[in-house]
């Protein structure tokens, strides 16, 4: 049995035997990267609670299901790791969440079984509110269509959420993911409500970037399951907790693999900060993606490096 612990003022549990709320209104999901369309889905979760007067609890798997079935998870890339995400939904104002463990025996439930043993029995809930493309079950099978007549024979609702469009597309973790990928970080942003970023360790490298006048916070997310952006040089901000939990820092960041210095291969993530003049290595770091500057390049020489990141510098001021 995992612990009871609060994020802000939500509660958060790991096992259902925890959940102390008498008939709360529910909703499920793995809501990888907590975008707006999570964010519209759990306000519609407030309102529903608010008119029953009753409490909130969103129920959030984890692991990802790729991963226990062993579905191709080495090209699994996610959003946002657990604690981020916890700390996301708090932030949207629930009252609390359930991490439900997914395991292969929570896998192998038909979608009335889930239904009755897991959703009804665990919680007896006033109200059941289903994201629009949400399935569940083994295989997926479970759809709204289902829920609702399961829900009518419990005699509790069940709601459907709608879908949120930005630019014209529906907003998904799966099209954020390809948005980073194409180095389109703004757009991104447009569709999770905020920059994208994530948290990982600053950690010691080769300090080349000392030697050419610019050193640089080296990153490791705190997952391989982590979403990178695609190569290139961005304009965004790192937070350094144990510094200031809320300060914002403005850096120039690199994802690549700086062939100029480099031929391994090894795709890296460094954050120059102009402000830092402090050591932070194995501290945490939140690091942010606000706008793609440029791709990344091989210069010939150091000093065509050092000049071309003082132009991105000037850049990077402009867009600060």
């Amino acid at each position: 049995m995992g612990e009871v612990y609060t994020v802000g003022a939500m509660l958060v549990w790991r096992d259902p035997s925890q959940v102390e709320f008498e008939k709360p209104v529910i909703t499920l999901g793995f809501f990888d990267g907590v975008h707006l369309g999570h964010i519209q889905l759990l306000q519609q979760l407030r309102s529903i609670g608010a008119e029953l007067k009753r409490p909130t609890l969103v129920i959030s798997l984890w692991p990802h299901p790729r991963i226990v079935l062993g579905n191709d998870p080495s090209k699994l890339k996610l959003l946002t790791m657990l604690e981020y995400k916890t700390q996301l939904i708090a932030d949207a104002g629930v009252d609390a969440m359930l991490v439900l463990d997914f395991n292969l025996e929570l896998a192998a439930l038909e979608p009335l079984e889930f239904l009755e043993e897991v959703l009804y029995k665990n919680f007896n809930p006033s109200a059941i509110l289903m994201g629009y493309d949400h399935r569940f079950g083994h295989g997926g099978k479970g759809d709204f269509a289902l829920l609702q007549k399961f829900a009518s024979q419990k005699g509790i609702p069940a709601y459907l959420g709608t879908p949120l469009a930005v630019d014209g597309v529906t907003v998904s973790s799966t099209h954020i993911r390809t948005l980073l990928l194409q180095g389109e970080a703004e757009q991104a942003a447009r569709s999770l409500g905020r920059d994208y970023g994530f948290y990982g360790t600053v950690v010691r490298g080769k300090q080349l970037g000392h030697t050419i006048g610019f050193p640089t916070a080296n990153v490791q997310p705190m997952s391989g399951w982590q979403q990178l952006p695609c190569h290139g040089v961005y304009s965004g901000y790192c937070i350094l907790p144990s510094i200031s939990p809320t300060e914002r820092r403005t850096a120039l960041i690199n994802v690549g693999t700086r062939p100029t210095i480099d031929i391994d291969g090894h795709v890296s993530i460094e954050a120059y900060i102009p402000s830092l003049h402090t050591s932070i290595y194995n501290q945490s770091i939140y690091v942010s993606f606000h706008h793609k500057i440029r791709n990344e390049l091989k210069f010939a020489t150091l000093d065509a490096l050092r000049q071309q990141i003082t132009r991105d510098l000037e850049e990077l001021k402009e867009l600060s």
